[in-house]
Order: structure tokens, then C-alpha cells, then sequence
């Protein structure tokens, strides 16, 4: 079945998909990045304990780089549509919504910061008081 823009649901829920995936693993690599250092020190200064965030650490540069992956397969999926729709008047797929292309560039932004960590890492560290 084929909905009011004339895209078949599969292909709307799986660039959907591909772009949820993209925001949780550059989200997870984000965390792992910041989970030995910086994070503890900024959970503790909100009074939660942060002992068990290292295990996340030996993690990082895997997730990493399946975020890179994720995201930028989302990307292609995202730029191959809308150039189809931008040739094609009568395009038979709908144009990428804005939500769309807000998830791709807010996971962009975790991974960079995630691959950037360690030169990110030492100035946060003298600005919180822990190096």
C-alpha cells in the first residue's frame, strides 16, 4: 500500500530507521567517549555516583566507528532521495522531512565530537578541576 505522497511505507520506515540507528550509535559512542573522565566528574558534581561508567570505556572506538558507518549511510539514503525528488516533478517519494535532516545533522555532530575525544578531552578536564 502506498501512502498519500505516493511512498511505499517500507521506504519510509526504513530511512527512518537508518536515521534513528545513526542518532542512538553516535549517541552511544558519545557516551562511552565521555565515560571515563569528563562524565564522572560532571555526574558527581550533580551528586550521582559514576563508578560503573568505565566499563563503556574499552567500547568506544567500536562504536565509534559503527556510528560513523550508521550515520553516513544515512546520509547517502537521505541525499539519494531528495536529489530524486529535486530531478522528478511528479516524484513518487516524498521529500525527506526537516525532522529528518535535523537527526542527521544532531548525530553528525555526536560522532564528530565522539572521534575528536581525546583532543576534547584534556582542556574539559583543567576547566572542570580534574587534571
Amino acid at each position: 500500500m502506498i501512502d498519500s505522497t505516493g511512498t511505499p511505507p517500507a521506504v519510509i520506515t526504513r530511512t527512518a530507521s537508518i536515521a534513528a540507528a545513526g542518532t542512538v550509535a553516535s549517541s552511544a559512542a558519545l557516551f562511552s567517549a565521555a565515560a571515563c573522565c569528563v562524565l564522572p566528574l560532571a555526574l558527581g558534581a550533580v551528586g550521582l555516583g559514576a563508578g560503573g561508567l568505565a566499563a563503556f570505556v574499552p567500547f568506544h572506538w567500536p562504536l565509534t566507528i559503527v556510528a560513523v558507518v550508521a550515520v553516513a549511510a544515512a546520509w547517502l539514503l537521505y541525499l539519494r532521495r531528495k536529489r530524486a525528488c529535486a530531478r522528478d516533478p511528479n516524484c513518487a517519494m516524498a521529500r525527506p522531512s526537516r525532522a529528518t535532516f535535523l537527526m542527521l545533522c544532531l548525530s553528525t555532530t555526536f560522532v564528530a565530537i565522539s572521534a575528536s575525544w581525546s583532543f576534547v578531552e584534556t582542556p574539559l578536564m583543567r576547566l572542570l578541576g580534574g587534571a
